[in-house]
């Protein structure tokens, strides 16, 4: 399986999970409002670092164990509201690829019913989050060989972690399932023999990129070329990538749906398969 056919196939895979959120558009909507509620959470967590506020930096500057506590509390809190968000995708995504239409309140209605896993996996995939970035960072600041080997081994778990979690939130939110049981299930789905095409499939994120730098390209030419208008550029520029981060995250989330889909039924999602896919190699397109 060449280079070749594993971009044509990532470049497949991305135009058609691209047109599920062009269908449904309160995918992007919800994009939106998670990554609105994360700059809010974020900002909290800065201001009192800001400030400098006495309970948040003593006296030499360093932080104090009430503000790193509340750092962690605001990360926890950045990580649940990124999985509530991507959970009502899937669950909207899921409704669209098998057949029916949902509407925006779909997807927050199941996100909503399953609250308390959604917190739980929230809090757990943002402290294994945040100990790979601390591990990350311990590596960086060790020296010749030992660095190289640190940052290997974080990379390796980071990628473990990965891979066994990447059906959680379908098997959470469509089939009910608690934290254990979806990980079991989501590390076995994933190790089955079309598994490791998961990746070539999902080019979603790389040709998001490219966009995004046509975007800021075409900002600066705009910038450059009006002169005391510039900031029109500029907002050229802030709300494009906004709108392609937005459709790009919530494509990768409606790709796993689909991928979770082909992993039960043995099929891709009529969708995909009315333009192309009929399995997630390459299909001849249907009649």
């Amino acid at each position: 399986m060449g280079f070749f056919a594993t971009i044509g196939r990532g470049w497949k895979m991305s135009k058609l999970s691209m047109s599920v959120v062009k269908k449904d558009p309160e995918l992007i909507v919800y994009m939106f409002i998670c990554g609105f509620l994360s700059s809010v959470a974020m900002i909290g967590m800065s201001v009192p670092q800001y400030l400098e506020q006495s309970w948040a930096i003593d006296s030499q500057g360093q932080m104090t164990p009430a503000y790193m506590g509340f750092v962690f509390a605001g990360y926890m809190t950045i990580s649940i509201i990124v999985t509530f968000w991507n959970s009502a995708i899937v669950a909207n995504s899921h409704i669209r690829l098998t057949g029916g239409d949902p509407k925006f309140m779909d997807g927050v209605s199941a996100a909503m019913s399953k609250i308390h896993i959604i917190i739980i996996w929230g809090i757990i995939a943002g402290t294994v989050g945040l100990l790979l970035k601390v591990l990350n960072q311990a590596a960086r600041n060790q020296k010749g060989g030992a660095a190289i080997f640190a940052m290997i081994l974080t990379a390796i778990g980071a990628t473990i972690w990965w891979m066994m979690t990447f059906f959680m939130i379908p098997h959470m939110i469509i089939e009910n399932k608690g934290i254990g049981e979806s990980m079991k299930s989501s590390k076995k789905m994933f190790f089955k023999s079309w598994g490791e095409n998961i990746t070539s499939g999902l080019g979603i994120g790389l040709i998001g990129g490219f966009f995004i730098i046509m975007i800021a390209i075409l900002a600066f030419v705009l910038m450059s070329v009006l002169g005391p208008l510039w900031y029109i550029g500029l907002a050229v520029g802030v709300i494009g990538i906004a709108i392609a981060l937005a459709w790009t995250n919530a494509a990768e989330q409606v790709a796993v749906t689909a991928l979770y889909l082909y992993s039960k039924n043995g099929e891709m999602p009529q969708i995909y398969q009315d333009l192309g896919m009929t399995n997630f190699q390459m299909g001849s397109p249907t009649a």
